[in-house]
């Protein structure tokens, strides 16, 4: 798979997608402002717990979550790819929010919108569960460490 520049890139110097359905999501990114890499590399443990480099269609650095469009689900060979790619994604413990034809001829938007928020909600549950907070909670750390002020002093004289 060619994943250079000059490939992304069309004529113009406008990003090129692999399909109208992937120009549709793109753009839905643009307008509520949620930066985005188009097919950006991520390593992942496939089924016999090789490492292999995949590239989901975007990649949302802001929520570190992926959006995955299966254009041809219902076909009978991609479905089985489908299958083990969210295996791969799970045993891999990343977030992918797969998108599929039929869910783009409904309330999309609201359905990424809706799997992005569960996404973040889900890690910030996992983060809240961490020792920290419950040690903090029954003050185990004490108070919160000050820090002096230091000004910086010119070398020059």
């Amino acid at each position: 798979m060619t994943q250079n520049l000059e490939y992304k890139l069309n004529d113009t110097g406008i990003m090129k997608f692999r399909s109208k359905a992937e120009s549709k999501i793109a753009l839905f990114l643009e307008d509520n402002k949620i930066k985005y890499n188009y097919e950006q590399a991520v390593i992942v443990n496939d089924e016999n717990n090789k490492q292999r480099i995949w590239y989901p269609d975007f990649y949302l650095p802001e929520y570190g979550v992926y959006l995955e469009y299966y254009g041809l689900a219902g076909q009978k060979e991609y479905d089985i790819g489908i299958k083990r790619k969210e295996s791969a994604y799970r045993k891999s413990d990343i977030d992918v929010i797969p998108i599929y034809p039929w869910i783009l001829k409904d309330n999309w938007k609201g359905y990424v919108m809706q799997e992005l928020k569960q996404t973040v909600s889900r890690r910030y549950k996992r983060l809240k569960a961490r020792p920290y907070w419950h040690l903090n909670n029954t003050g185990s750390y004490g108070k919160i460490l000050s820090f002096p002020s230091y000004t910086r002093r010119s070398t020059y004289r």
